[in-house]
């Protein structure tokens, strides 16, 4: 068991991983979404996805090197909504030596399938929690905030809130997606709204050729979600798929 010394609560720790999920009335809280995960077919084929194509993502490299120069001994950073963990080792790999991460996700098979992939990357911590409740972290914990398709805070808040809320005064705030229209017009109106005063927005959009292996991946994971939540990115006779990416980042003023 693991005792919380801020709120004197005891989770159970299970394969080495701090379980602060299961806490009263929160196992009712698994939407929809987060559902899909608990799925270890789908997890396999994300984890396959990821594994074929992570390194070629170009936003994805920029934002790991605006994330690397922004680090140093003792920079914590919380990674929300880790997947199977291939975006993770890439932090591990790109951060400056004594950088801390912090990692978490809301399924048990994905945080299986992550500590696989991690093996051996001691500057990872790896825990479970729901990212729409409290997490067991005061405010102002963190230096940098990554997140990549995960939500954080309530339902129905822009992630922007309870980012403002965990990072430390002068912290980073990196949010990764693909193609969301609803950005376009209302992130720098979110930031600014919520605090921050620096803010960027930073758009990819290029081809890129796609494996039948990872096609099939994306194939499985997709024939699991529900109508209104699946994607279908046009790919052409040659398997050339248009990848569109989004990098949102702000920072929390000094005081």
């Amino acid at each position: 068991m693991f005792t919380c010394a801020a709120c004197g609560r005891s989770f159970p720790i299970l394969n080495g991983i701090p379980d602060f999920f299961l806490v009263e009335g929160e196992q009712e809280a698994i939407d929809v979404v987060s559902a899909i995960w608990q799925d270890v077919n789908v997890v396999k084929a994300r984890d396959t996805f990821y594994r074929l194509c992570t390194r070629e993502l170009k936003g994805m490299a920029f934002c790991m090197q605006e994330i690397a120069r922004r680090t140093g001994v003792g920079t914590r950073i919380l990674e929300v909504g880790m997947g199977t963990g291939h975006f993770t080792r890439w932090l591990a790999e790109a951060t400056a030596p004594g950088t801390e991460i912090y990692a978490f996700d809301c399924s048990w098979p994905t945080l299986q399938t992550t500590q696989a992939n991690l093996h051996g990357l001691s500057s990872v911590t790896l825990f479970r929690a729901n990212a729409r409740r409290t997490l067991p972290f005061p405010d102002a914990s963190f230096d940098i905030l990554l997140l990549r398709l995960a939500p954080l805070g309530p339902h129905g808040v822009p992630n922007v809130s309870a980012g403002y809320q965990i990072l430390k005064p002068g912290g980073w705030y990196f949010e990764a997606c693909w193609d969301r229209e609803q950005y376009e017009n209302t992130w720098t109106a979110w930031a600014i709204q919520h605090g921050f005063e620096h803010t960027e927005h930073h758009t990819w959009q290029y081809p890129r050729l796609v494996t039948e292996e990872e096609e099939l991946a994306w194939q499985i994971e997709q024939a699991a979600w529900p109508a209104d939540h699946k994607r279908t990115p046009a790919s052409n006779a040659d398997n050339v798929r248009m990848t569109i990416e989004n990098l949102l980042i702000a920072q929390k003023p000094l005081r």
